[in-house]
């Protein structure tokens, strides 16, 4: 591929909302370039509206990637391929069976085919890090020995990175593929060595304390001013989910920890049992049972009456669970961040949030200047996943302004700035030494 110093032409396959898109973007202006989107993919009606609305780009011209020929005819020269090829079949919220996945699984094997046509210069992948774990690691060998044989330069080693890492408050570890072609003789004996550690280093948040990283974000990554909808005391129905939290916020409060812990995982229904544990349960829950039976028998005038107080033999199962991740320096939920998961109630530190996710489990916070708990809004989780300020966003664009799109969406794509950064080291090392 002949590299044209102008103009950065890419392919955005798997594009979602413009992740990639966005990154190079930045990239291109920051280092005195242009950039010429050629070819797109998607399938998702409800992305393919959003990145219309944001790129010229009409969505005649984003096509399902398996649309595209053998020979890739249909995709033209370029010289960065980008791909954010579908996770599912390797998450562990997935079923996790890789390419015995016939439809997800093998997408991978499209991208390669379109490789090994057009040799872009440059390529970039992205994947859940338990990619590099999946079927123990043969998935991972797979990808990489394939992409070494079309002729890319890359890692010898999992590029794993969150947005945390570069002072965005948000852990999301992914795994990504950078490579730079050269050619199968020199890509299989050869790595390529990029490192970011030089960017970590500028991380605003290794520098600031609990409180001061509160106060940044509630400066950078909160609106100030939020619509009552997102509140949960704007829907009757959560009553009960407030009122769960309180029960839990005076739980905390009251009950005594063992000496220089924190409170333990607990499970209501098991705070004033008594039966013999089984020997052939796993190790982890019989702690988890011990813990709590210490908790309960420190605590048992307090936690007797407070089951009876907030009818907890009423809760639902997922209220039962109460994890406390947000250390011994606070002692009231409201100071959390709170992740409703399936298995139960999370309560993180509040110096970053956890991962986003396509599922929409939405982060939990309290409010301080409306005094309630709210859901983070669509707006909070772009600028999360570092989308610029103007960049529109589905519930902006769409007549029935639906939230549930944007926060699948937002959950699905890649973090920008991390992008960014690898897309711009990506440029610089092939200026440098290639």
């Amino acid at each position: 591929m002949k590299k044209n110093n102008g103009k950065i032409r890419f392919v955005d396959l798997f594009a979602g909302i413009g992740g990639f898109h966005n990154a190079i973007n930045k990239v291109a202006n920051d280092m005195n370039m242009t950039t010429e989107c050629v070819f797109v993919s998607e399938i998702d009606e409800y992305a393919i509206k959003t990145y219309t609305n944001n790129f010229n780009i009409s969505d005649k011209n984003i096509i399902n990637i398996r649309d595209v020929d053998e020979e890739a005819t249909n995709v033209p020269e370029h010289d960065f391929l980008f791909a954010g090829f579908p996770c599912q079949t390797f998450s562990n919220a997935g079923k996790k069976r890789g390419f015995l996945d016939e439809i997800r699984g093998t997408l991978f094997f499209d991208i390669a085919n379109i490789l090994s046509k057009r040799t872009p210069r440059y390529i970039l992948l992205e994947n859940v890090k338990h990619l590099v774990n999946h079927d123990n690691g043969k998935t991972w060998k797979i990808i990489n020995d394939k992409l070494r044989e079309i002729g890319y330069l890359i890692p010898e080693n999992p590029l794993i990175l969150s947005p945390h890492e570069f002072g965005i408050p948000q852990e999301r570890y992914r795994v990504f593929i950078p490579g730079i072609y050269v050619g199968p003789e020199k890509a299989k004996t050869e790595f390529l060595h990029i490192s970011l550690e030089d960017r970590k280093k500028m991380n605003p948040l290794s520098n600031m304390n609990a409180n001061e990283i509160v106060s940044f974000i509630k400066e950078k990554f909160l609106e100030s001013d939020v619509d009552e909808k997102y509140f949960l005391a704007s829907d009757p129905k959560n009553q009960y989910l407030l009122d769960v939290f309180d029960a839990w916020n005076e739980f905390l409060i009251n009950v005594k920890k063992p000496e220089g812990r924190t409170l333990p995982v607990i499970w209501a229904n098991e705070l004033n049992k008594s039966y013999r544990i089984p020997s052939d349960w796993a190790e982890w829950r019989k702690k988890y049972i011990i813990d709590m039976r210490n908790i309960y028998k420190n605590n048992k005038d307090f936690i007797d009456q407070w089951l009876i107080k907030y009818e907890v033999h009423n809760w639902k199962k997922r209220e039962l669970k109460f994890e406390w991740q947000a250390g011994k320096d606070i002692n009231d939920i409201r100071k959390s961040f709170i992740q409703l998961r399936q298995s139960g109630i999370r309560c993180r530190r509040p110096t970053k949030f956890p991962t986003l996710v396509a599922m929409v489990q939405i982060p939990i916070i309290f409010d301080d200047n409306k005094k309630g708990w709210r859901h983070l809004t669509p707006r909070e989780t772009a600028n999360l996943q570092s989308f610029p300020k103007n960049y529109r966003i589905f519930n902006e664009i769409s007549e029935d302004r639906k939230d549930f799109f944007s926060y699948k969406q937002f959950g699905n794509s890649v973090n920008v700035k991390v992008v960014s950064y690898i897309q711009e080291e990506l440029l610089k090392i092939d200026k440098k030494t290639l």
